[in-house]
C-alpha cells in the first residue's frame, strides 16, 4: 500500500468510503450518513459535508460535475484513484492506531467526591441503564444488517459498540462498589 504522510481523518474516510460505492451528490451523502447512523462513530455533521467535499476535491481525492437530478441542478462527486489510495491509507491508519477517547464521564469520576455517595450511585445507575438501552439498539442494528445481507465487516461495528458498552458496564459496577453501592451487574 502507498504511504500517505497525512492519512485522512474519520470524516474524510467516511465520505471517501461512501463515494467508493458510487458517485453521489451531497444530499445523497448526507442521507447515507444519516441512514447508516455514521454520526455515532464519525465527526461528520450534516453541515460539514459540503466543506469536507470541497477539501477532498482540493486534494484531488474526488472530482465533481454539475448534473441535473429530478429537474434540479446538483453537483455529483466521485472518488478518484488518489482518493481510493487515501481511503485505503486512512482505513489502515484508523485500524492500526487506537484513539484516546475523551469522555465526560472521566472528568465526572475524577471529581465524584463533589456528590454525596447516594447521588453518585444514582447517576451511575442512570448511566448503566442508558448504556443497556444503547446495547439493545446496537444489537438490533446488527440483526438488521445481517438480515439485509450486509457483509460481516459491517456488523463488526455493532459488535464493537456492544463490547465497548460491556466494558463500560463492568467499570460502572466496579466503581459503584468502590463508592459503597452494591453491584447490580
Amino acid at each position: 500500500m502507498e504511504h500517505i504522510a497525512d492519512p485522512p481523518g474519520g470524516a474524510d474516510v467516511a465520505l471517501l468510503g461512501l463515494l467508493a460505492e458510487g458517485p453521489m451528490h451531497p444530499w445523497e451523502l448526507a442521507k447515507q450518513v444519516e441512514h447508516r447512523a455514521m454520526r455515532t462513530w464519525t465527526d461528520l455533521a450534516r453541515s460539514t459535508v459540503y466543506k469536507q467535499l470541497r477539501s477532498l476535491e482540493e486534494r484531488g481525492y474526488v472530482t465533481s460535475e454539475a448534473t441535473v437530478v429530478a429537474g434540479r441542478a446538483r453537483r455529483t462527486y466521485r472518488v478518484t484513484e488518489p482518493g481510493r489510495r487515501a481511503l485505503a491509507a486512512g482505513v489502515a491508519h484508523h485500524l492500526a492506531i487506537p484513539e484516546a477517547p475523551h469522555w465526560a464521564i472521566d472528568i465526572a469520576s475524577y471529581y465524584v467526591d463533589a456528590l454525596a455517595p447516594g447521588e453518585a450511585i444514582a447517576a451511575l445507575d442512570a448511566c448503566a441503564a442508558a448504556l443497556r438501552e444503547r446495547a439493545q439498539g446496537w444489537a438490533a442494528l446488527e440483526e438488521y444488517l445481517r438480515g439485509e445481507g450486509c457483509p460481516p465487516h459491517r456488523w463488526a461495528l455493532a459488535r464493537r459498540a456492544r463490547a465497548m458498552i460491556a466494558g463500560e458496564l463492568a467499570w460502572i459496577a466496579e466503581f459503584r462498589a468502590e463508592l459503597g453501592g452494591t453491584s447490580r451487574e
